[in-house]
């Protein structure tokens, strides 16, 4: 039989240099699951499918309306603040289409001229808004990836989880279970 005893720490009891050590070994805790389905479903909120992105050397978000691009402009008004960039995108939208639509020209009985040019008008606008739509999304899916990995937010899960770590920062709270149950 042998009997080892160890010295564990939690999070906030490391030094400095034990904090880094823990930190940088756990570098990717916050993001080791699908921390993007938050984002995911704001943008279903507003009529939006995100179907894939990437942050990396690719950087990309693509996406699709669910219904249309009219239903996800009046949903982003009515779900994201006015400050937002969201918000503003949708905006800009409206008001380029209204444009285009206000200022088609018609004929003597009311009817739009050249209804193939303007349905290819508002198609262009259209996609110009998912495309800034998908843009504005890259962007918070990249700042959200950036804060899940930054050292203050994986301290932050470190602590609220009440890991237990050596003096030198790796994570031993399983050996502390082990030692539980033994």
């Amino acid at each position: 039989m042998k009997t080892i005893q160890l010295r564990l720490f939690q999070f906030d009891e490391l030094t400095e240099q034990g904090k880094a050590k823990a930190i940088a070994n756990n570098a990717d805790y916050n993001v080791s699951y699908n921390w993007w389905e938050m984002t995911y479903e704001d943008a279903r909120n507003i009529g939006l499918k995100i179907t894939g992105f990437d942050l990396d050397r690719a950087h990309y978000c693509n996406a699709e309306f669910i219904n249309d691009a009219i239903y996800t402009a009046r949903q982003t008004h009515l779900q994201h603040g006015e400050q937002t960039d969201t918000y503003r995108i949708a905006t800009d939208f409206q008001e380029s289409r209204d444009l285009i639509v206000t200022t088609w020209p018609k004929d003597e009985t009311g009817e739009f001229e050249q209804a193939d040019e303007l349905d290819e008008a508002l198609d262009n606008c259209e996609d110009r808004f998912l495309k800034s739509l998908a843009h504005a999304y890259l962007r918070i899916l990249d700042a959200e990836y950036d804060f899940l990995t930054s050292d203050e937010a994986i301290a932050e899960a470190l602590t609220a989880n009440e890991y237990w770590f050596t003096a030198n920062g790796k994570m031993a709270t399983h050996l502390e279970k082990l030692a539980l149950t033994a």
